[in-house]
């Protein structure tokens, strides 16, 4: 078995925000972002109270590393952009605010590259805010831990990522909430499982004492390693153990504009951009793909933006399918037990919903309410 449950986003329990802020950890928060910006410039070009349209014109986000400024950087160009089919705005309206709580953006690049970054930034519109937090939010506001409030409808979250919640519930070792695994990426005393991705603390046997970032090149090829590790135990084959250096981080600014560092050395600007599409390319899985991407990146070159908004998404993902038996996780990490129960069953036909309501959302409570599920085939309330 492989353990590569990932990880979540972490709102370090603060009260309303899994409720209230919108996560960029999937293309589905993309689109949920999108639809948002679309839907608060539709409301702004309506209203006509001059302080309910700013906090409608008005975007945070939270976490300065190389999600938030991606995040911050596209819904900037992208309001900007669509401002032009709303005749009732203008730019000077808009408001978009970064809020990072070191002293410098993007510190994994180093201090030349975030200063480079936040310049950018800010002759593009952006407001930058250092060495601050997002303490607490409303519906029409969000309060920074230097006693600012800023009225604003919304808030992207990218200040942090959890391992998966199921991870804390597994009897294993772990160090910082994620599964220790060995240098062959095999969990200690749990014979043939496995831990790979943002979930597994991988041990650098390079660095005696530190472990591997949870990034996705080295997910990518924990991955490999691991294939050719069950295939070795297996075959009776002598195991590989897992090593390596990150070969460079890279950041699109938007407009054609990036940051890189590779292999030591730093590159911005038009060239950082190119490789930074250049590299994601490359990791698509068929060539068919690539093409597709490579055309319509070409479209995007070439013509405005599409302003059209997808919110018809259903804002769910199954967690668990068995037989008749869904789990399904929502977009604030409470889980729903769905089971459909036969015709000839004597609690009736149709289906039956469990809800952890009362459950509080970081216990594992619930997850006893899916087991039972599973292991009677049945409903059962708690």
């Amino acid at each position: 078995m492989v353990i590569a449950l990932g990880s979540v986003t972490n709102f370090y329990n603060l009260p309303g925000f899994p409720e209230l802020a919108l996560a960029m950890k999937s293309l589905r928060d993309a689109i949920q972002l999108r639809a948002r910006i679309l839907r608060r410039l539709e409301e702004a070009n309506s209203e006509c109270h001059p302080t309910d349209r700013q906090s409608l014109l008005t975007f945070v986000v939270a976490g300065g590393g190389f999600a938030g400024v991606e995040t911050v950087a596209a819904l900037n160009d992208f309001a900007r952009q669509a401002l032009r089919f709303y005749p009732n705005l203008c730019e000077e309206m808009l408001r978009v605010i970064l809020v990072h709580s070191g002293p410098i953006i993007l510190p994994e690049l180093g201090e030349s590259l975030g200063r480079y970054t936040q310049k950018v930034l800010v002759r593009r519109g952006v407001e930058v805010r250092l060495n601050t937090r997002v303490k607490s939010m409303t519906e029409n506001s969000v309060f920074l831990g230097d006693s600012v409030s800023i009225p604003t409808r919304t808030l992207v979250w990218t200040a942090g990522t959890v391992p998966s919640p199921l991870i804390f519930s597994l009897p294993c070792a772990k160090e910082r909430g994620r599964v220790v695994v060995n240098q062959f990426l095999a969990v200690p005393d749990w014979p043939n499982v496995w831990a790979v991705g943002d979930c597994a603390f991988v041990p650098d046997i390079q660095n005696p004492g530190k472990s591997h970032p949870p990034t996705a090149q080295h997910a990518i090829r924990e991955g490999k390693v691991v294939a050719q590790n069950i295939a070795a135990v297996l075959l009776g084959r002598r195991l590989k153990s897992f090593s390596f250096k990150t070969i460079g981080l890279l950041a699109s600014l938007g407009r054609r504009m990036g940051v890189a560092r590779i292999f030591g050395f730093n590159f911005s600007g038009f060239f950082a951009w190119w490789m930074w599409r250049t590299v994601y390319l490359s990791k698509l899985p068929s060539l068919d793909k690539k093409v597709r991407v490579a055309f319509d990146w070409t479209l995007d070159l070439l013509f405005p933006k599409d302003v059209c908004a997808l919110d018809d998404l259903d804002h769910r993902r199954d967690f668990h399918r068995q037989d008749d038996t869904r789990i399904t996780m929502e977009n604030n990490g409470d889980y729903q037990v769905t089971v459909r129960q036969p015709a000839h069953s004597s609690m009736g036909t149709g289906l039956t919903r469990i809800e952890p309501a009362g459950i509080e959302r970081d216990g594992w409570a619930h997850l006893k309410i899916a087991e039972r599920v599973i292991a009677c085939g049945q409903a059962e309330r708690v």
